[in-house]
């Protein structure tokens, strides 16, 4: 039990250790070996709360396992604690790290992150480190999992935009296990399969969508809204709609969210799964895309006569939404800087792989665009 350990190691430590320190073992006043973990000092509440970003209250909650703990939070504070406990050396600094980015994730979002990286690798190759990305669009789990063993194996850390799954995740606990950094970008996987976290607060970004499209819908009587996901495979799909969700119920309680249409992030898919829901509910005030297709999306409001009369929010700034917005197909853009986030990502990487503390997240601000404010 988490707690049991946890209180073990305040309360019984530093006795055991002066014991040992009495018996002349050389070098247990630095480490000593317990259940095969190698122990520096005792972990504290406070570098828990730098590590999580959790209050202490919510911390004392999950080391004794009390009720209303979410599984996301209680394993957030289990893997601080085994990164606190595992008291690993600072590694020597290398002259230059080796870092990927797989991003398994749309065509035009990979597009837009691969220009980006080589705008900033002047910058990366002169702070010492170089970072490749890796193209697994329309990849499976299984191929996913195959390209992080192959990175495990040939770099000095990963960064990953992918689903949450067994198959990913268990592969991304190997190469954690074969002491290589793992930051996860974008949407995040189970805290123990990962380092960091780097992107935006997803929730949030979903209760900003409903924000903006309450406001617009708040003098209508009951208006009808729909989702558009990909998979929930993907966290930051499924944070997404539960903000979205959850803020419409609380704020605009005028508001019916009619649908959730499963788009498959492909245009071709969205633009199918929109008109069959056009077919069925015939009115449609406004829509909220958590995923890709938005070529398709458009399309299929386009071709209902729906653009301009239906309030429309997406994700991301790429070379399908960019014109979009500009044309007023599309009415808000909610994204995140690319140059921060990818600066953000391969310093954590460097800092984990010198055996330096990261925080289990770094959440950097949400940007919000309309035709008027896009750069």
């Amino acid at each position: 039990m988490l707690s049991t350990f946890f209180f073990w190691v305040i309360r019984e430590m530093p006795l055991w250790l002066n014991m040992r320190q009495n018996d002349g073992c050389a070098g247990a006043s630095a480490r000593v070996q317990v259940w095969g973990l190698t122990m520096k000092g005792k972990p504290t509440l406070k570098q828990l709360m730098e590590i999580t970003q959790l209050s202490r209250a919510t911390i004392d909650r999950a080391l004794n396992d009390r009720p209303g703990v979410h599984p996301r939070t209680r394993s957030a504070v289990e893997a601080a604690l085994r990164q606190l406990s595992s008291g690993s050396p600072t590694r020597a600094r290398q002259s230059t790290y080796d870092f990927r980015l797989l991003a398994q994730a749309g065509d035009a979002f990979t597009d837009e992150l691969t220009r980006t990286a080589a705008e900033l690798e002047p910058e990366f190759v002169a702070s010492g480190a170089s970072l490749a990305i890796v193209r697994c669009v329309g990849a499976s789990d299984d191929e996913v999992a195959a390209q992080v063993r192959e990175a495990s194996a040939e770099a000095d850390g990963i960064g990953i935009i992918c689903t949450n799954t067994p198959t990913t995740s268990a592969a991304l606990r190997e190469c954690m296990a074969a002491g290589k950094p793992v930051v996860t970008l974008i949407t995040d996987v189970d805290a123990d399969a990962r380092h960091t976290y780097v992107g935006v607060n997803n929730r949030a970004a979903g209760q900003s969508a409903a924000f903006l499209m309450g406001r617009h819908l708040q003098a209508h009587t009951s208006p009808d809204v729909a989702v558009v996901v990909a998979t929930f495979s993907y966290t930051c799909h499924e944070d997404r709609e539960i903000g979205f969700r959850s803020l419409l119920r609380q704020r605009f309680p005028n508001v019916n969210l009619v649908e959730v249409i499963k788009g498959a992030d492909s245009g071709a898919a969205t633009y199918e799964a929109t008109l069959r829901f056009l077919d069925e509910h015939k009115k449609l005030d406004g829509i909220y895309n958590v995923a890709g297709g938005n070529e398709g999306l458009a399309a299929a409001l386009r071709e209902r006569n729906l653009t301009g009369r239906t309030i429309y929010v997406t994700h991301e700034v790429n070379r399908i939404t960019e014109p979009l917005l500009r044309s007023d197909a599309i009415d808000y853009l909610l994204t995140q800087d690319l140059r921060l986030l990818l600066r953000t990502s391969v310093g954590h990487l460097k800092s984990a792989r010198e055996g330096r503390t990261v925080p289990a997240q770094a959440i950097i601000p949400i940007e919000t665009y309309s035709r008027y404010s896009l750069y």
